[in-house]
């Protein structure tokens, strides 16, 4: 599949494709150098003082995990693209052949194609191929496991070893989180939820009565939902929090976002209410500070409520500190936008105006993703480039 250059800027929750990366998955890691574009919209790295230790020269930059950060190279007037994973210095380790896809690295292995329009497997940090590319269909690994489809349309899973440990005999699993992949079966209209563990023996049977809806486990509980109100279920389908709110998130640093009567606020994994529901959105716990919305204002917050930055006219673009980083950003009475990281202390690490030639506009009320049909695991990482994706 050709990548897409898309000159707008864009935020989402959801992997491309088949392909996703779940939460307690080591998606990012502890180098601290951070994606940033130029004037010109090209991307490179800076340190924690703002200034760049990789230079401006690619057209897309992730950040680092496993150690590298992938980056892509567009070849002038054309769309043909190479990615490679480069070190904090700016080296490159790895080059992918030209216009082949590739993932950045989950849990030390990076899912991609060995060359263009290939079937999907594995390299390892040094590059080499871990897992043959055989597959279709397949997912980075989550919680140790991989999901695959087969050519029938069953989903199994493997390890990194590129063994077969869940025959390829379900409907439909989702990634491996707390140890539980979450499986369907039935009809149409009619579908039920259960669990599996990694033998592929069930762990909690879709034909439990609990819920009409369950989806994965975070921090070993699981949002469900019992006709309009939600709550969560325990590993062992038990109801661990009662079904009393309109809308729940994940749990992330042992607090998770809930919607009562309009309002967010959190929750503790005991089901008591940490922080009021007053806030007209509100996001994930990342490092000890969430992103929330009062009104057109948006803050951040620490886990007793305390607000610790007001973001004034600055829109949230990343909705997390990374390393003790954010981006932000805010459209000017001409056009162009600023983009810039702060710290905790809401001091301005690096900041950058852009004009409208590339399309990349300040983002509007970013945080309002709670409201969605179904509920997607924040994966707390993102690329930057003309295509600005958070995931």
């Amino acid at each position: 599949m050709k990548k897409s250059f898309l000159y707008v800027a864009v935020l989402a929750l959801c992997a491309t494709a088949f392909v996703s990366c779940e939460p307690n998955t080591q998606m990012t890691d502890g180098t601290k150098v951070w994606p940033a574009f130029n004037s010109d919209g090209k991307c490179g790295y800076i340190n924690i003082k703002g200034t760049f230790v990789v230079p401006c020269i690619y057209d897309e930059a992730q950040l680092f995990s496993s150690g590298l950060g992938r980056v892509l190279k567009v070849k002038e007037g054309t769309t043909d693209f190479t990615y490679s994973f480069i070190n904090a210095k700016g080296d490159t380790k790895i080059t992918i052949p030209s216009n082949a896809e590739v993932n950045p690295f989950c849990e030390d292995m990076s899912l991609g194609q060995m060359t263009e329009g290939s079937n999907w497997g594995f390299r390892d940090p040094s590059g080499k191929l871990a897992i043959a590319a055989i597959y279709e269909n397949v997912n980075d690994f989550s919680n140790g496991a991989a999901i695959f489809v087969n050519s029938d349309g069953k989903y199994g899973a493997i390890d990194k070893s590129g063994k077969i440990i869940v025959q390829a005999q379900w409907d439909r699993l989702a990634d491996f989180s707390c140890e539980l992949a979450r499986y369907r079966t039935g009809k149409a209209g009619d579908y039920k939820y259960g669990f599996i563990d990694k033998t592929g023996k069930i762990a909690i049977d879709a034909s439990f009565p609990t819920w009409d809806m369950v989806w994965s486990f975070s921090e070993n509980l699981a949002p469900f939902a019992s006709g309009t109100k939600e709550g969560f279920i325990d590993k062992k389908g038990n109801v661990a929090i009662q079904p009393l709110y309109d809308w729940v998130g994940y749990f992330s640093e042992g607090l998770a976002p809930v919607k009562l009567n309009d309002k967010w606020g959190y929750i503790d994994t005991k089901g008591n209410m940490k922080i009021q529901t007053m806030y007209d959105d509100c996001f994930d716990f990342w490092e000890g500070l969430a992103f929330v919305r009062s009104g057109s204002t948006c803050s951040v917050i620490d886990k007793k409520g305390n607000v610790k930055i007001s973001l004034g006219d600055y829109e949230p673009v990343t909705g997390f500190f990374h390393n003790g980083l954010t981006l932000i950003a805010k459209e000017d009475i001409t056009g162009k936008t600023e983009f810039k990281y702060i710290n905790t202390k809401n001091e301005t690490i690096y900041s950058v105006f852009v004009d409208g030639l590339f399309g990349l506009k300040a983002p509007q009320k970013v945080i309002n993703k709670q409201e969605k049909k179904d509920k997607k695991l924040m994966k707390h990482t993102y690329t930057l480039g003309k295509t600005i994706t958070v995931k």
